[in-house]
């Protein structure tokens, strides 16, 4: 198990990771390849912006895209994740927490003062896992689709 920067080659396995992600999280709104390789790409160019890609055996099984940024309403930097997948065969709370660790590694460098993870749905083994890691809820996301 290696946690490393995304690197071009794994352009492929992360788009079909976030297609997964993207089915798994029930939206109801198509899926964008075009858009989830423009993302890929902008974590690659803007130190700002991150891909991590979890890797098993030489190939890409997990990843956790995220973006660093000023807070809208507090004087801080803040690292947000956009996408944290890892394939069902590879979960398990060593490889999420490996993962973790390196985005807040990256966040600190980044002088980001707060780091933000999101959880799909109700899943409460995704917040026992944050919870271990030291965060804690502090808003609750609510989706109404309009069209």
């Amino acid at each position: 198990m290696t946690i490393r920067k995304a690197e071009a080659r794994d352009k492929g396995r992360v788009l079909a990771m976030a297609r997964a992600f993207h089915a798994a999280s029930g939206v109801a709104v198509p899926f964008s390849a075009a858009l989830a390789s423009m993302v890929f790409d902008a974590t690659l160019a803007d130190p700002d912006r991150l891909c991590l890609v979890l890797e098993v055996g030489g190939v890409a099984t997990g990843v956790l895209a995220a973006q660093a940024g000023p807070h809208g309403f507090f004087p801080v930097k803040l690292a947000s994740e956009l996408m944290f997948w890892i394939d069902p065969p590879h979960r398990g709370t060593t490889a999420a927490r490996h993962m973790i660790a390196a985005f807040e590694m990256w966040a600190r460098s980044r002088d980001c003062q707060i780091s933000h993870l999101v959880g799909l749905g109700d899943e409460p083994a995704v917040g026992r896992l944050y919870a271990r890691c030291g965060y804690q809820p502090a808003e609750r996301h609510f989706m109404k689709h309009l069209l």
